[in-house]
């Protein structure tokens, strides 16, 4: 499966529907809460047992609502997991007013017709489309900063066979200073846009501060965070399709080192930065754009020489390598992106030499981790790679 994101345009009266829809979910969900069904059978029967008890919840579509038990459900076996894991884990909490922001037609109740969106007991809403989903499955709206979105959920077809040439591979060393340093010793500069947008984030902190508690004007401060934080996310997505485009068409074996991003942010001094660079956002992105990513391990590749393989310790601050025994000088990450393209062709049972390789056929092994097949723009031509019912209360005012 994968998701599309669109942005719906409804009018006054769709907006109003969305909105009651919203609500009557929200009660939904917490009225399956507040009586610890456990299991999306229960739930449904009981739902059933409430129209009858609420004949005006025949207005909403039978699927959408029968989805609430399956969020419900989700929550209760994700609380389960944790419990396991010997987390401290409460009990299931109740959604508040504006809370519950999405609501999901699955299976039967959507169609795509144009530029509009068919929803079930709501109408046709006008959607902007830059591609055309096929195979849709499932169909979500939701609320973000006053804005209304659908995410549309298409089956993926079957893997494509895919043209593999070895010599068309890259190693690629992420950091803060640079965001990406690779083997063909291309720079890519860190953007860092949360840091660039931290005195107008600071700005707009402090006027909710002096706003009192549950008023308008707090909400419309509240309001001006998010629209940054999502003006943020939109400039760091943009840069991200940018450069994992770029790399996807231009390489077909891609080498990273697998970063483990929840320990690296123990350190408070560069976890702002860490997490402002989207390196897992950036991996993902290569793993459905491109022929094959693959991930080395990242022990020593900043310190062992490219060259001779020789260890050259480095602190931070140690922007260039120098090896002194075979009196290679080059940068730092440029020396690691070579490291970690020897790994991973070491690990394919390649030769490092790949400039002057001929093409071999590859194992299938090649495919995508994922199943995610690429545009057929981006297809190269070298080597052919295989790839229990509960009667109980409910009261309702909407």
């Amino acid at each position: 499966m994968r998701s599309f994101k669109f942005r719906l345009y409804p009018n006054k009266d769709q907006e109003k529907r969305f909105a009651n829809v919203l609500e009557v979910n929200r009660i939904i969900y917490n009225y399956f809460v507040l009586n610890s069904f456990r299991s999306r059978n229960d739930m449904n029967y009981a739902l059933t047992e409430l129209k009858e008890q609420q004949p005006i919840l025949c207005n909403y579509h039978s699927k959408m609502l029968q989805m609430v038990s399956t969020k419900v459900e989700g929550a209760w076996k994700a609380l389960a997991k944790l419990k396991k894991r010997g987390h401290q884990s409460g009990k299931g909490k109740l959604l508040l007013l504006k809370q519950c922001n999405s609501f999901t037609y699955n299976q039967t109740g959507y169609s795509i017709d144009g530029n509009k969106l068919y929803l079930s007991k709501i109408g046709r809403i006008r959607i902007v489309l830059h591609r055309q989903p096929i195979n849709v499955k499932q169909v979500t709206v939701c609320r973000q900063n006053g804005r209304w979105y659908a995410v549309v959920a298409c089956e993926n077809s079957k893997p494509i066979f895919k043209f593999i040439d070895p010599r068309r591979s890259v190693g690629i060393d992420v950091g803060i200073t640079k965001f990406a340093h690779d083997s063909d010793n291309y720079a890519t500069e860190n953007p860092l846009f949360l840091t660039n947008m931290l005195k107008p984030l600071r700005r707009a902190q402090r006027r909710v501060s002096r706003r009192k508690k549950g008023s308008h004007n707090r909400e419309k401060a509240k309001s001006w965070i998010a629209r940054l934080h999502e003006r943020i996310a939109n400039k760091r997505l943009n840069f991200l399709h940018k450069v994992s485009t770029r790399y996807a068409t231009r390489y077909d074996l891609i080498f990273l080192e697998r970063l483990r991003t929840r320990n690296m942010v123990k350190n408070h001094r560069l976890a702002r930065r860490i997490l402002d660079s989207g390196w897992g956002t950036f991996t993902k992105m290569l793993q459905y754009k491109s022929k094959m990513v693959m991930e080395v391990e990242p022990h020593n590749t900043s310190v062992n020489c490219s060259g001779c393989g020789n260890p050259v310790p480095k602190t931070l601050m140690m922007r260039t390598h120098r090896c002194e025994m075979c009196c290679l000088v080059i940068d730092r990450d440029y020396n690691a992106s070579l490291n970690i393209l020897q790994r991973g062709l070491a690990l394919l049972n390649l030769p490092v030499g790949r400039r002057e390789v001929t093409p071999v056929e590859i194992a299938p092994l090649l495919v995508n981790g994922d199943g995610h097949a690429r545009s057929m723009k981006q297809e190269a031509s070298s080597l052919c790679v295989g790839s229990s019912r509960t009667k109980c209360s409910f009261s309702m005012s909407v």
